[in-house]
């Protein structure tokens, strides 16, 4: 969050980080502004002022979460074998998610169960990550005879597949009453050209 001389957090921050826990709670859908207002503690009128109104509050909730990932891989350094930038990067991903926590309940959401036609976030996400593997394959670190889009979404899958359904295995764990740990998921394609 972006904070003020006087210690106050901005309240557009605070309208945006209020609205991304709220949209991954409840959904976009049945989130009210008035309700993202009430919570952020400003006049609904404030987020019409900086947000022009739902959808634009949406797509801006969206362009955060896009910004969260870039800046987490930009700070992931491009030096060493391919497997350790991309365990860099997966790392940078995990730290992300652990100080953003609301970002993985808002992509559970919008990504695995959205609302009919809600389509931004995983275009922009795919967008964004063909940037990076673009990038990647520029430094000689992600070689790939695949084209860059296909690979892209392997890529995106693997960051945030084990994140999004790693959750769901443990609620079904917990519900058929098992015994032993939780076991952890892990995503991998299969069929894809490399």
């Amino acid at each position: 969050m972006t904070v003020r001389a006087n210690g106050t957090v901005d309240a557009k921050e605070r309208i945006l980080t209020v609205a991304l826990a709220l949209f991954g709670e409840r959904g976009v859908a049945a989130t009210s502004l008035r309700e993202v207002a009430r919570v952020a503690g400003v006049a609904p009128g404030l987020v019409v002022h900086h947000f022009g109104g739902k959808e634009g509050l949406h797509g801006c909730v969206d362009d955060h979460v896009v910004a969260l990932f870039r800046q987490a891989l930009d700070s992931a350094p491009l030096t060493g074998s391919t497997a350790e930038v991309a365990a860099a990067r997966d790392e940078a991903i995990t730290r992300m998610f652990e100080a953003h926590p609301e970002a993985i309940d808002y992509l559970r959401r919008v990504v695995v169960t959205p609302d009919p036609g809600d389509v931004g976030l995983a275009r922009k996400l795919i967008a964004e990550t063909i940037v990076q593997t673009r990038m990647l394959r520029e430094h000689g670190i992600a070689r790939s005879r695949a084209p860059v889009e296909e690979q892209a979404v392997a890529v995106l899958v693997g960051q945030l597949g084990h994140r999004l359904l790693q959750p769901t295995l443990s609620r079904l764990w917990t519900i058929a009453g098992a015994d032993s740990a939780v076991p952890t998921v892990t995503v991998t394609l299969h069929g894809r050209r490399e």
